[in-house]
């Protein structure tokens, strides 16, 4: 089915004009890409907790704010189908709101350490066929029941079977609510997302934990977040496949300037990320990389990922600019109006930034304009409605 084009001045549909930045390559205009899943359900007025405990109300949300505020390009489906899905995803203790947390909080997560300095052994002597082809999945089933408020204590017969179920139903959830966007003409973010090895480990151990571990037993990290890498790959195919998207969210919440070393990036993280990145660029999937946190110092290792295959997330930590210098010629950046900006600044600011970023982080193509991470709950409806309108007036190539 073709889809529509957004505005009328458009010659591309929004998924030919993702494909094309994915590429490094200049669409007719720059992309938008909406990461509002905490903010909509305050711009409706609808509790967080019945957002999140009832996907009809989450869609019915979601709807109203397209409404509002679009056209944009790119469905950023962060939407959860239940606690447990979302602490499997990021593995870290969920706190839900209307649960663990006040009715219209945010979602929060809790660093507990629950992965113990004897795991790294237990991944690297563990050569089963399930291991070598599955290990990350396994991992992360053998971990979950030590820190999930869903799971807690579960043996291994009844963890799998409640695991696999709520995974079925994200797959069902998503299939059902990616028909509703796609028929307004809008391209879907990504068919799997999930933490890292590597910054798994870092979540798992705690951060002072595991920044003891990154001397202490470096080797064991970086071979143990390897071992994983291939099973990681897998499980993320295998979904992106079922799901029809095929572009996959790699989440590298600890691998930063901000928490690890280059040296360490390079000796202990990169090699896992590397063959993740490549087995799924192999199967004709996209990595987008979510690069929280100041990745500067990273960029030039990163260089030796494939050309042109990549889209590189950045929250507003990395220079974006010095970004575009040093790797825009490899992959597509995305990003990065400021939570700030978007709270407390003024429509015009909003405009402003954005118009610099299309012009310089979007010049020869592979840009796509979104906030910086998560946009806040609390951004000002209007200054939204300036970050999408900025790529209808100054957006055109």
């Amino acid at each position: 089915m073709q889809k529509k084009k957004l505005y009328d001045k458009d010659s591309m549909t929004a998924d030919e004009r993702l494909e094309k930045v994915i590429k490094c390559e200049k669409p007719d205009r720059v992309p938008v890409s909406m990461m509002i899943y905490y903010y909509a359900p305050y711009h409706t007025g609808t509790s967080m907790g019945e957002y999140l405990r009832n996907p009809e109300t989450y869609k019915q949300v979601m709807h109203k704010v397209y409404a509002d505020l679009g056209p944009w390009d790119i469905y950023y489906n962060i939407n959860p189908y239940s606690r447990l899905v979302y602490t499997f995803v990021m593995m870290m203790r969920s706190l839900w709101p209307g649960v663990d947390l006040p009715l219209d909080d945010v979602v929060q997560t809790e660093e507990i350490e629950y992965m113990r300095p004897e795991d790294y052994d237990e991944i690297l002597n563990d050569t089963s066929w399930g291991a070598k082809y599955w290990g990350d999945l396994i991992f992360r089933l053998k971990m979950l029941p030590r820190f999930s408020l869903d799971v807690e204590g579960y043996g291994l017969p009844r963890l799998s079977m409640k695991v696999l179920t709520g995974l079925l139903g994200q797959v069902v959830f998503w299939r059902r609510d990616f028909k509703w966007w796609e028929k307004q003409g809008l391209a879907v973010q990504m068919g799997y997302q999930a933490e890292m090895p590597f910054d798994t480990f870092s979540q798992g151990r705690n951060v002072i934990n595991f920044s003891k571990d990154l001397f202490n037993v470096p080797d064991k990290i970086g071979k143990a977040a390897t071992k994983l890498a291939d099973g990681y790959a897998a499980f993320a195919i295998l979904t992106a496949k079922l799901m029809g998207i095929p572009r996959v969210q790699l989440y590298l919440h600890r691998t930063s300037n901000s928490f690890i070393s280059p040296r360490h990036f390079e000796n202990l993280a990169f090699p896992s990320m590397e063959i993740i990145i490549n087995r799924l660029i192999d199967a004709g999937i996209t990595p987008i990389l979510h690069c929280d946190g100041d990745w500067l110092k990273n960029l030039k290792i990163m260089r030796r990922l494939p050309a042109k295959k990549c889209i590189l997330q950045m929250d507003g930590m990395t220079d974006i600019f010095r970004a575009k210098e040093e790797i825009g010629d490899r992959m597509c950046i995305f990003g990065d109006v400021s939570a700030s900006r978007l709270v407390m600044g003024s429509p015009q600011e909003v405009d402003e930034y954005c118009h610099r970023l299309i012009e310089e982080v979007g010049k020869g193509g592979g840009f796509i304009l979104a906030g910086g991470c998560e946009i806040p709950a609390n951004s000002r409806p209007e200054n939204l409605k300036a970050l999408i309108n900025s790529v209808y007036k100054y957006g055109y190539y």
